[in-house]
């Protein structure tokens, strides 16, 4: 089984002649499915792109939502339509885990930059504060953005606690998220985000429930694949435990330059 993995893919920075090249190249993977670790769209075009990405590579599309998907609208109005619309694409945190083969079972959640690492006094501001409607309380109020966040990444540690709990014993277990679950795994430019960035860039609270699983499974191999940061790179948080963080090499801009990843031998 053939799994294309493409992450922070902006699209809507794309005219429709590189769209559509962008797409054939996903379908030159030959994929038997696609997948989808955040970062798609933004919220009026996140239902169109993954729909057109399902028909192009004529598969399966499974996906998490990231940040940027999100903006001019809210958490919850975007994930009600992405769970409406009727299409071949599908949102992972709203599934059972999927089993896949006899040998790989598949979960995902979105994840959350939860503010539980790094700087908690960062000088970093995302767009999110103002493009996301969820933070339009707190976007001038430290604390009470901090406790957004943080309460967005318990949330969705549940959600993968959950998943977790219902997933059928595997030989190796696949998990989609869009934020990196551990400080390492967050690269930029070839080395680890500082400390301005992470608290915006790692979600603690998922890092947390996958090394609690891997530490209970340790016949299970894990694999997590993420973005956020648009820095590649490799971190193995176990000995059956390893994240991979898709990205762009050091110098090459990722807005408008979408790429697959990588496709998967299942």
């Amino acid at each position: 089984m053939r799994a294309t993995w493409c992450t922070d893919l902006h699209l809507n920075f794309l005219r429709p002649h590189a769209l559509r090249a962008f797409y054939d190249t996903v379908a030159a993977e030959r994929p038997d499915l696609v997948l989808l670790s955040g970062d798609i769209g933004e919220s009026d075009s996140v239902v169109q792109f993954v729909d057109e990405i399902a028909e192009a590579a004529r598969c399966e599309v499974y996906f998490v939502l990231g940040n940027h998907d999100y903006y001019r609208s809210g958490i919850r109005i975007v994930r009600e339509a992405v769970q409406r619309a009727p299409r071949r694409a599908r949102w992972l945190p709203a599934l059972e885990p999927v089993r896949l083969s006899d040998r790989v079972v598949l979960v995902g959640v979105d994840g959350w930059g939860d503010a539980r690492c790094g700087d908690l006094d960062s000088k970093v501001l995302l767009s999110d504060w103002q493009l996301i409607e969820d933070f339009r309380k707190a976007r001038t109020d430290r604390d009470a953005r901090n406790e957004t966040l943080q309460r967005l990444g318990a949330n969705e540690a549940r959600t993968l606690a959950a998943l977790l709990a219902r997933a059928p014993a595997t030989e190796q277990l696949l998990v989609l998220t869009h934020v990196p679950p551990f400080p390492q795994a967050c690269w930029h430019a070839g080395a680890q985000s500082d400390a301005q960035w992470l608290p915006w860039f790692t979600c603690i609270a998922t890092g947390e429930v996958l090394a609690a699983h891997a530490a209970k499974h340790p016949d299970t191999r894990i694999t997590v694949l993420c973005g956020h940061t648009h820095g590649h790179g490799v971190y193995e948080a176990a000995p059956n435990l390893e994240v991979r963080t898709g990205g762009w090499p050091t110098g090459v801009e990722g807005y408008g330059n979408p790429i697959v990843q990588a496709t998967l031998e299942l």
